[in-house]
């Protein structure tokens, strides 16, 4: 049995040896990956002092003598910086510094290449950090160790630290050629006219470390189960991820020894934001992800409010989902968590509460479960987790967020219903929503989702089903709202429109959503079989929608399909260029993904908790032989797609 899930565990069991007697310093994504792979508490039990963030608003405690650094990205920039300050004013004599970036990456950065002598990185690290401790005599270690990774179910990984290797839009090309023309420092210098000819190369030095870092961490991955790999890909951005692992020369390296073969899936998240847009959902960790508050900064986690009715003041600190010391029986709880429908869920976490209960009684409500729970410190620190989750469970149900998504859900459902062909405009629902929004007691972020999700959907068919008469009449209504509303706008809104806020301002933020909507429009636009993500068969039948995931799973195990002309096959090496060459004299099939046995799908952009479910579901459904992993950055939630149209670039 494959556990992927031993592969996060089994380097922060490494690191965890250098920590005792150590004041221990992580930075924000490394904490993500650590709450996934024993928390906190494995750290103080290896012996560590203290926890705290990698900050320059920490301090080193003056009689701490040794300190452990985390960082999940290159020691660089910011966190370089702020590493040499907690040092410098330190009365550290010893020093491990670890990270999670693989030392090729630093190479980038330091050099500009990338491939070099990883002992001249972990050289400079150590002379930097003996100086900034003021003692050659001291001592210095440095280590690239994968802490990269952390997994919610026994099929899923996310890598935190690729959140920011994702696509680009069509709207982005003006920045990227503006990085291009600084680079090469050339005015007549080439510039990328398409997304689809976007290369490796042509990208900003931060999205080439951030594209270097997540095929080393994918090189990792496979590694750790000696794998050798077919890779294919779909989309623009995926192909340059796939590009770069096939070259990578680890991997190249490992692929001379490795035995077990597999298949690597690279997809762009802009193909279908449709199904990202979603707001209701059957599976319970989705459902949980969109009505409580994220814990801290985590995507991964949720922030289970433990304060107040029922439970009253016990405890300040929240609960989350994430499970802490037995993995066997906490993955047992996340399956549940991601597989099951919310009422099997429910009914099974009670009977579970029930069954954990060592008196006689029995109860049918959850809430009188919690309450009864509430009185029991013994019970709480026996089954800490299953009680959380339990108390989220609890939460669910009372939360107004959940009555909010369904109202989301219902309106959303009725725009698609205008995908008819028959039917006006969906944007003319949108305009009279945006006028009477304060009435359904929407926000402007809400409408914004639902935008993503009708122009995702739209693809090739946008001019047909958003006149430009009714997209000018959005845009006025939009900036006149960014200029009467300004106070009561979202962050992440009054960032993108800026301060102080003018009609000017305003209607160029607007025009800018509607430019970003329309390239989200057209990302499918190269496709050839997955141009569609909705169809009607006639007149009689609704409106139905088909994921872009749920299309290309099902058809890895069409046999009456031949190639796919969507899903390009990276071959790399002179075997597999003689094979190509061979092919065209003689009818030689081209690899297929289901061809191997076990096949990770990686989701470019981040994936929400449902479509895992559509995955492994399908992947036992079709083929319960294979095995299926399921990987991406972060899961995400409907209203983080809105970040799709309000991001800022240089060239804003």
């Amino acid at each position: 049995m494959l556990r992927w899930q031993e592969f996060g565990q089994a380097w922060w069991a490494e690191a965890r040896k250098k920590m005792k007697n150590a004041a221990v310093f992580l930075d924000p994504l490394a904490c993500e990956c650590l709450h996934w792979n024993g928390g906190a508490p494995s750290i103080l039990e290896a012996g560590a002092t203290c926890i705290k963030e990698l900050s320059a608003f920490e301090v080193v405690p003056k009689n701490i003598k040794k300190g452990v650094f985390i960082s999940s990205t290159a020691w660089h920039g910011t966190n370089y910086t702020i590493l040499e300050t907690l040092i410098q004013n330190s009365n550290l004599e010893y020093c491990v510094i670890i990270t999670s970036a693989h030392l090729s990456v630093h190479h980038l950065f330091l050099w500009g290449s990338r491939e070099g002598n990883e002992s001249e990185v972990l050289q400079k690290i150590e002379e930097d950090v003996l100086e900034w401790m003021g003692n050659l005599n001291y001592t210095v270690e440095v280590f690239s160790y994968p802490l990269s990774t952390l997994h919610p179910t026994s099929e899923t990984i996310l890598i935190p630290s690729a959140r920011l290797a994702e696509p680009f839009l069509t709207s982005d090309l003006g920045y990227l050629n503006e990085q291009l023309l600084l680079f090469s420092k050339q005015v007549d210098a080439p510039t990328v006219r398409s997304i689809n000819e976007l290369t490796y190369a042509n990208l900003p030095l931060e999205s080439q470390v951030q594209v270097r870092q997540l095929v080393n961490n994918l090189n990792q991955l496979i590694q750790h189960i000696n794998g050798k790999e077919d890779i294919f890909t779909v989309g623009p951005f995926s192909r340059i991820l796939g590009t770069e692992l096939d070259a990578l020369t680890a991997a190249k390296t490992r692929r001379k020894t490795a035995t077990n073969k597999l298949s690597v899936i690279l997809v762009d998240r802009l193909l279908d934001l449709a199904s990202a847009t979603k707001c209701s959902s059957e599976n319970l960790y989705d459902r949980l992800l969109h009505t409580l508050g994220r814990l801290h900064e985590y995507s991964s986690d949720v922030a289970v409010n433990m304060t107040t009715e029922p439970q009253g003041d016990l405890t300040t600190a929240p609960g989350c989902l994430a499970p802490q010391m037995d993995w066997n029986d906490g993955l047992e709880m996340m399956d549940h968590l991601f597989h099951d429908t919310q009422e099997q869920a429910t009914e099974w976490f009670t009977a579970m509460l029930n069954d954990s209960l060592e008196d006689t009684n029995d109860f049918d409500k959850l809430s009188d479960l919690i309450s009864h729970c509430n009185k029991n410190w013994d019970y709480i620190e026996r089954f800490t987790h299953l009680y959380q989750i339990g108390y989220a469970l609890w939460r669910t149900q009372k939360s107004h967020k959940a009555a909010q998504m369904n109202i989301l859900e219902g309106i959303r459902k009725s725009l698609i219903e205008a995908f008819d062909g028959e039917s006006p405009s969906p944007l003319i629902q949108v305009l009279q929503l945006l006028k009477t929004r304060k009435d359904s007691n929407l926000s402007l972020d809400d409408i914004l989702v639902l935008l993503v999700h009708v122009y995702s959907l739209a693809g090739e068919k946008r001019e047909n089903l958003f006149p430009l008469d009714l997209e000018d009449r959005l845009k006025s209504i939009v900036a006149e709202i960014f200029v009467n509303e300004c106070d009561s706008l979202s962050n992440t809104l009054q960032d993108f429109v800026g301060v102080p806020v003018d009609e000017v301002r305003a209607h160029r933020a607007a025009q800018k959503i509607v430019e970003q909507l329309h390239s989200i429009s057209g990302y499918r636009s190269h496709m050839k079989r997955y141009k569609n993500l909705y169809q009607r068969k006639n007149s009689a039948m609704p409106v139905v929608c088909t994921s872009f995931l749920q299309q290309l799973v099902e058809d890895l195990f069409d046999p009456s399909l031949g190639d796919n002309p969507d899903l390009e096959h990276k071959s790399g090496g002179l075997k597999d260029l003689l094979k190509t060459g061979f092919s065209l004299f003689v009818n030689v099939r081209k690899p297929k993904p289901v061809d191997n046995p076990i096949v990770i799908l990686y989701v470019c952009g981040g994936i929400r908790p449902d479509e895992v479910k559509l995955i492994r579901d399908l992947f036992r459904q079709k083929s319960p032989s294979h095995k299926v992993l399921i990987v991406s950055s972060h899961f995400i939630s409907a209203h983080d797609t809105i970040h799709h149209i309000v991001k800022k670039t240089v060239s804003n």
